[in-house]
């Protein structure tokens, strides 16, 4: 299947100490890392198997802390980006063609980043799931309402409601009805708008347990959401802020 418009594709971990970061993940998720061209160039890849998940590589530029980034499939870069300031959000990276397609960053309202892409080709694919593998992305937003009405007036995401236990709204971002991202209030005041990756493991405990014996932070309690999955979020140790999640039907370790 390939790439579907407004569906995150692509992910990248952007780590102030690289060798550092891919022994935490390779240990934590159980990826590979392998080093592959790219132009002229050489990124390092994050595995799943046969499958691509994630590259690594240092912040773009000095004095940026560690963090995740995750690339939105839109249809035109140009068209996408030009609607994204339009709208009020902040084009960090222009329109840039790259060996696999091409791609801009932006930023919400609040202050979210993410980047737009576009493949070069028409042999991509979306990563299936399972371990291993980007089970969802969200936004923790600063300014919920701001950034919810400028992804559908940028993106044309339709929106829809998810109560929470605690009384909160979860708003769930859709393209023709299907499930695409969500997005949901900060939970900490102060605490800088972010898209946050979760990602499936088999076991969240043992994940949670290697990446404290690996040096990372766990950031939240280890939870489970009927019907979503058991989950936590725990931080590697140069910053990057990722989830690891089981889903309901993903297979016992």
């Amino acid at each position: 299947m390939a790439y579907q418009t407004n569906h995150f594709c692509w992910h990248g971990c952007n780590s102030t100490n690289t060798e550092a970061a891919k022994a935490f993940y390779t240990k934590v998720i159980g990826w590979k890392a392998l080093d592959v061209p790219m132009g002229d160039t050489t990124t390092t890849m994050f595995m799943s198997g046969e499958d691509g998940v994630a590259h690594l590589s240092e912040p773009p530029t000095a004095g940026v802390p560690s963090h995740w980034n995750n690339y939105l499939r839109v249809d035109d870069v140009d068209a996408s980006t030009a609607a994204a300031a339009k709208n009020g959000g902040t084009v960090l990276v222009p329109p840039t063609d790259i060996p696999p397609g091409r791609f801009s960053m932006v930023a919400s309202p609040s202050g979210a980043t993410f980047a737009l892409f576009h493949e070069a080709g028409d042999d991509s694919e979306n990563n299936k799931g399972g371990p291993g593998k980007v089970h969802w992305v969200e936004l923790h937003s600063q300014d919920l309402d701001a950034d919810v009405a400028w992804l559908s007036n940028s993106f044309t995401f339709e929106t829809g409601d998810m109560p929470m236990p605690d009384g909160s709204t979860y708003k769930l971002l859709k393209k023709d009805g299907e499930m695409c991202a969500g997005a949901m209030k900060a939970q900490q005041p102060g605490v800088p708008s972010m898209w946050l990756a979760w990602i499936e493991v088999a076991d969240v405990d043992a994940a949670v347990s290697t990446a404290k014996d690996g040096g990372g932070n766990v950031l939240s309690p280890i939870m489970d959401m009927p019907g979503v999955g058991r989950m936590a979020m725990v931080q590697d140790p140069t910053g990057g802020v990722f989830g690891v999640i089981t889903p309901p039907s993903a297979p016992a370790a």
